[in-house]
């Protein structure tokens, strides 16, 4: 992931980073819960569909800096949370984070896997934070904020401009699921 992070140009993030501005936040499009999910779930590992059945269930929760639930997230918290759920090890920090797993193509991300982002910050750095992969085009991410301000733990498009536009890398730390098109189970 460190290799994905100096081809962008992006340095690791340091602890106290800024919140997300509420135009950032109004820009973030939330994506729907459909068939497309259920099919993604329904085709993968016991492992990943609970990972990723986990950080669904908390689609709704408040956002809470440096929580790990069970009712508020912060963004590497809640991935910390829903691998811990499944009995699966993964670092709390984000930064720890992003040196977990392997790096593959977001094309290859299958539920579970975690996505990167580069978003937005009040002090024109930007900040990196992380969110699981639900289907091809859906992750959740905790945001920073308050639900009034679209803050919390959020389902999100990755194919929608703002997201797309933001994506720094995938990191596939779960086994790959078997590819059912060979007829693997």
């Amino acid at each position: 992931m460190k290799r994905i992070l100096r081809n962008r140009g992006w340095q690791r993030p340091a602890a106290g980073l800024a919140l997300l501005g509420t135009v950032v936040l109004s820009a973030c499009s939330t994506a729907p819960q459909g068939e497309s999910i259920q099919k993604s779930l329904e085709q993968t590992t016991a492992a990943r569909q609970t990972v990723a059945s986990v950080a669904l269930a908390q689609v709704g929760d408040a956002y809470g800096a440096h929580m790990a639930g069970p009712s508020q997230f912060d963004d590497s918290g809640l991935a910390y949370y829903a691998y811990r759920q499944n009995g699966r090890a993964l670092p709390r920090s984000l930064a720890d984070q992003l040196d977990t797993g392997r790096p593959i193509p977001l094309s290859q991300a299958e539920p579970g896997d975690l996505v990167f982002f580069r978003v937005d910050s009040s002090d024109g750095r930007g900040r990196l934070t992380v969110g699981l992969i639900i289907d091809q085009n859906v992750a959740v991410v905790a945001i920073p904020g308050s639900k009034a301000q679209g803050g919390g733990v959020r389902r999100v498009a990755l194919n929608g401009q703002y997201w797309s536009q933001r994506l720094v890398g995938v990191s596939r730390v779960l086994p790959d699921a078997p590819d059912a098109s060979r007829g693997n189970s």
